[in-house]
């Protein structure tokens, strides 16, 4: 039997708070996502992996990546950083990755490429937190791509019939391939992946303004034990995290030219505040297979105020199994919308 509990916030506000709060006790997952504003190609860019023509020169690098689990774990022992750039028809995706033994012995389409060293990238077009695509990529240019459905920790499921239509990429190595003998500099990787092939509906999500979620993940696991190296951590060691991925924000200026401000999807403070919640009933159901009502959920005045502060209202829809979050924003005539498979979505009025 379904239960409905809505009630306005300032009635919350007079719960009482648990000892750690809800931001506290998820605050590895609740990190702020890393931004890219990603220009526009000044020229018809060759695809071969060297990532020299001018326009991938003003390209900003992003921040160089980190451990997959964030905070608190180690630098990684190799540099890592990687570009974007877009035009009409495709994301391009370039990045470098140190490396002083460049190794890569699988040379077949889809077989497992992270057990050789590999640099993956994850995207959601309409950062919904379903059907995202991931791509993977060796030293010898093989290529490894699917799509997911949903998340794995939601009973996601992956299809590996699903290859990239029309994907160009191209590997440059500074050293030699599999010989451990001498000491190498670094390989690059350059990817065109087509907007067509990213594209679930009619809907052109490869515009000036959209946008997107993505992540890039190198595995070094030649590497015993084995590492993982991310633009932005999740928090812990699973990719398949998409509300945890960064912001891609496509400019409709060219490179090097007009600076394009970081424009956010939705309220990140009301976002922080749902996927917070997000968390507290994963635990909750996993442990005592039962979904928080509002109440139980204990949440604090501060925890609250991106919504008290805009007369919102927050209620949470539950069943046995699955339930949904819904935050109606007035100031900004929108309703976000959070359910237990992790899709996120906005409804405006």
């Amino acid at each position: 039997m379904k239960r409905t509990i809505l009630m306005g916030l300032a009635f919350f506000c007079l719960m009482p708070a648990l000892a750690q709060s809800i931001f506290e006790k998820y605050e590895r997952f609740l990190v702020e996502p890393r931004t890219y504003v990603c220009y526009r190609t000044e020229a018809p860019l060759t695809i071969d992996g060297k990532l020299d023509e001018s326009s991938w020169v003003k390209a900003e690098a992003t921040a160089p990546f980190e451990d997959i689990s964030g905070k608190g774990f180690a630098t990684p022992k190799y540099n890592t950083t990687a570009k974007m750039l877009w035009d009409d028809d495709f994301l391009y995706v370039g990045a470098i990755l140190e490396e002083p033994n460049i190794t890569a012995k699988l040379t077949q389409r889809d077989t497992i490429i992270y057990y050789d060293n590999d640099f993956e990238v994850f995207i959601d077009p309409d950062s919904d937190g379903h059907n995202y695509f991931e791509i993977e990529v060796n030293a010898r240019n093989v290529l490894f791509d699917l799509m997911l459905d949903k998340p794995y920790r939601v009973g996601g499921d992956f299809f590996l019939q699903w290859d990239c239509p029309g994907i160009k990429s191209g590997i440059h190595i500074e050293g030699t391939l599999n010989n451990p003998n001498d000491t190498d500099k670094y390989w690059s990787v350059e990817m065109a992946i087509p907007r067509q092939a990213l594209t679930l509906s009619f809907n052109n999500l490869l515009k000036a303004g959209n946008t997107w979620r993505i992540n890039f993940s190198r595995v070094e696991w030649l590497k015993k034990p084995e590492e993982n190296w991310v633009w932005n951590a999740t928090g812990r060691i699973d990719m398949h995290m998409p509300d945890r991925w960064g912001y891609l924000l496509f400019s409709g200026n060219n490179v090097g030219t007009l600076k394009t401000e970081m424009d956010y999807p939705h309220n990140r403070d009301i976002y922080k505040l749902m996927w917070a919640i997000f968390y507290a009933q994963q635990d909750n159901f996993n442990q005592k297979k039962k979904y928080l009502s509002l109440e139980e959920l204990g949440l604090t005045d501060a925890e609250l105020k991106p919504l008290t502060s805009q007369k919102g209202k927050l209620s949470v829809e539950t069943t046995p199994h699955t339930y949904q979050i819904r935050a109606v924003v007035p100031n900004e005539e929108v309703t976000y919308v959070l359910n237990n498979e992790g899709r996120f979505w906005k409804e405006k009025k």
